[in-house]
């Protein structure tokens, strides 16, 4: 294992009164599990002496995290030494030597693992982490260790040291320096740094863990469309430390949010003219899958990768504020982001809608393609023949009944175009005349569309261009309604 730190988490005996505190003020620094989740051995053998096995008690404590903070506990029944890899120390913090086993295990001991337990201390949890790519730390490994000498049973309710401590509500509070909390001082807590009548997680618990484990969505969150979306860095954004939830990287970001339907090559290019940009990709969970400084050209970022379909996040960010001022700009600024995918195969854009709110069952397909529909993307050179392509999967109870077409095309300064059945593309304003039909067909399960046929941007004057395209159709019997899709068909014409 590469270079960790190892902290420790006492849990002491003496019990507190209780105290109303209104403002949440958990303790985190940023350090957790990568993608919120982890892997835990419950199979501690034995059973208490109300009967119930230990094993239940933590599994119960394991739900409550999971069932209402953004954490994730995975049990897994067998059992683990939480000690495997460990080895007493004499080290001045008197706690294990050794690099563990990288697997997360509970057990009883009579030593934290060849060293002593201190005074009235009922558990301890092990913690390894690394420093990550985001400033802060992830957690690689968290072992629990209950101490044998001390009396246990399980059950509800005030605390009855005739019957012993209560397991769950030890597990509970060690279950979250698992997950990364520190001890709460002062707010109504499991964190609390003694124990004391509460058996179940207080809003402080969930509170902190949801700092911690909220993700990229702990920001402003925008929409990202495959084209071309401009902003800025300035003092009063985000910063990846807000986004983490701790650590020290507090450089300003943007965060947007992507789905892609199927697997695609996606490519993200950041450029500015002032700015120091960094490009951030990560999953749905918020793990880092890559992160861009100077990849594009002179000091843009830039990242091509290969995505599998589902939900992610890119973050448009910059150096932390304390360089301010670097060989490639500033790190505040105006920024553009172009956005790029290539697949083999018509793209579903997402959103569907319709101008009444009716429900529908439609697909809509899109891409550019410039070899004839072996393959699509969004983004073509100026000198480049390309044509547009569209299909719509008409819904089931709409197949076979008159209808019509509608495409659209949607200019950077927002001017609207819409097709007529010549093929000609006329400005149109909302509330104005009746919407232009591109085709009239008896609707078929399928219909197949050339949304923009071949074109060479360059031969047009065009040498840089972000156009929206949208599809739709309507039923001839309720010409005012229109099924449509919200995501567009982006055409991005540049280098």
């Amino acid at each position: 294992m590469s270079s960790s730190r190892v902290l420790s988490r006492l849990l002491g005996v003496a019990g507190l009164a209780a105290l109303s505190m209104t403002a949440f003020s958990f303790s985190v620094d940023g350090t957790k599990w990568p993608g919120g989740t982890a892997q835990l051995h419950i199979g501690m053998p034995g059973t208490a002496p109300s009967g119930q096995t230990w094993s239940l008690a933590l599994r119960r404590a394991a739900q409550q995290w999971t069932q209402h903070t953004p954490f994730r506990f995975q049990v897994v029944d067998a059992y683990r030494d939480p000690c495997q890899g460990y080895r007493a120390s004499s080290g001045a913090a008197s706690f294990p030597a050794g690099a563990g086993d990288e697997v997360n295990g509970v057990d009883f001991a009579s030593s934290v693992c060849g060293n002593e337990f201190g005074t009235n201390v009922l558990a301890v949890t092990l913690v390894y982490s690394q420093d990550n790519q985001l400033g802060a730390s992830d957690i690689t490994e968290a072992d629990i260790v209950f101490n044998r000498n001390a009396r246990f049973d399980i059950y509800d309710g005030p605390l009855d040291y005739g019957r012993g401590t209560d397991l769950t509500r030890v597990a509970l509070h060690e279950l979250g320096h698992v997950i990364g909390l520190g001890h709460e001082p002062t707010a109504r807590a499991i964190m609390r740094a003694s124990i004391g009548n509460l058996d179940t997680l207080q809003p402080d618990d969930i509170a902190g863990a949801t700092t911690l484990y909220q993700g990229y969505t702990r920001c402003p969150v925008t929409q990202l469309d495959f084209g071309r979306t401009t902003g800025s860095l300035v003092a009063g954004d985000c910063t990846v430390q807000q986004l983490v939830g701790g650590g020290s990287d507090n450089s300003l970001t943007d965060a947007y949010q992507f789905e892609l339907a199927q697997d695609a090559r996606v490519t993200f290019s950041m450029r500015s003219a002032t700015l120091d940009s960094v490009l951030v990709l990560l999953d749905e969970n918020s793990r880092v899958i890559e992160i861009d400084d100077d990849g594009g050209a002179g000091c843009d970022s830039r990242i091509e990768r290969l995505l599998r379909a589902g939900r992610y996040a890119v973050l448009a960010n910059t150096l932390t504020s304390a360089t301010e001022q670097t060989s490639c700009g500033r790190t505040s600024g105006p920024y553009q982001l172009s956005a790029r995918y290539d697949t083999d195969s018509l793209v579903e854009v997402r959103r569907p809608t319709s101008l009444k709110s009716g429900r529908s069952e439609a697909r809509f397909f899109g891409g550019v393609t410039i070899d004839g529909g072996r393959t699509f993307s969004n983004q073509v050179a100026p000198s480049q023949s390309f044509e547009i392509r569209g299909r719509i999967n008409v819904d089931p109870a709409h197949q076979g009944r008159s209808g019509f077409v509608v495409i659209a095309a949607i200019l950077e300064d927002n001017q609207i175009l819409l097709r007529g059945s010549d093929g000609i593309f006329r400005p149109w304003q909302a509330g104005g005349e009746s919407l232009p039909v591109a085709v009239r067909p008896s609707l078929g399960a399928t219909e197949s569309l050339t949304l923009l046929p071949a074109t060479i941007a360059a031969q047009l004057g065009i040498t840089d261009a972000s156009i929206r395209f949208l599809m739709g159709y309507g039923l001839d019997d309720d010409p005012e309604e229109l099924y449509f899709h919200d995501e567009p068909v982006n055409l991005l014409v540049g280098p």
